[in-house]
């Protein structure tokens, strides 16, 4: 068994027990380019799909997180191909006017910048940016939360939540330029 045979397979098997993980077919043998990883989100099943890959092979699935998605009724979210721009770890939050707006009108005042750690910062402990566009700009993120209730229902503007620990295992796996497909 090589290393990151190994490593796979001591990460797949220590994720929590909401973690869905399927079975690990993909080569990860020493003298091939290694594993590259995709993402697909479904808005529909609020799930985010992780697939490894070998070069010139067909993906497989090699694990399923619950997330937060678009609230239903919502007519501007993203869908279809894009890739992960960037990868932050307790990240600072700059929500938009427009957030800042909802959140003054349930009697909460947000700074411009909010902090990492803060209760009122919804990025939790990681953000990976997206660079899927809607005519509301590139705003959409997959990120952490600080409410666990909000994980595997329909709940955001277009973000997609997760919770803090399994967003940070996704973090660590993939990479700037990693491919996102997001579908209904």
């Amino acid at each position: 068994m090589t290393r990151l045979l190994l490593l796979l397979t001591l990460i797949l098997s220590t994720q929590p027990a909401f973690a869905q993980s399927a079975p690990q077919t993909a080569s990860t043998d020493p003298g091939r380019t290694p594993l590259s990883y995709s993402i697909e989100i479904s808005i529909s099943r609020n799930l985010l799909t992780l697939f490894a890959q070998n070069p010139g092979a067909e993906p497989v699935a090699v694990a399923e997180y619950p997330v937060g998605t678009v609230v239903r009724g919502l007519k501007t979210f993203p869908l279809g191909q894009g890739k992960v721009t960037a990868i932050s770890l307790n990240p600072w939050w700059y929500p938009t006017e427009y957030s800042r707006q909802v959140f003054r009108g349930h009697g909460i005042e947000l700074p411009k910048a909010v902090p990492p750690g803060d209760p009122l910062n919804y990025m939790g402990a990681f953000k990976i940016s997206l660079s899927h566009k809607t005519w509301k700009g590139a705003i959409y993120r997959i990120h952490g939360n600080n409410d666990p209730r909000r994980v595997g229902r329909r709940v955001t503007g277009g973000c997609f939540v997760m919770g803090n620990s399994e967003g940070l295992e996704l973090a660590a796996k993939i990479k700037v330029g990693t491919l996102v497909n997001i579908v209904p």
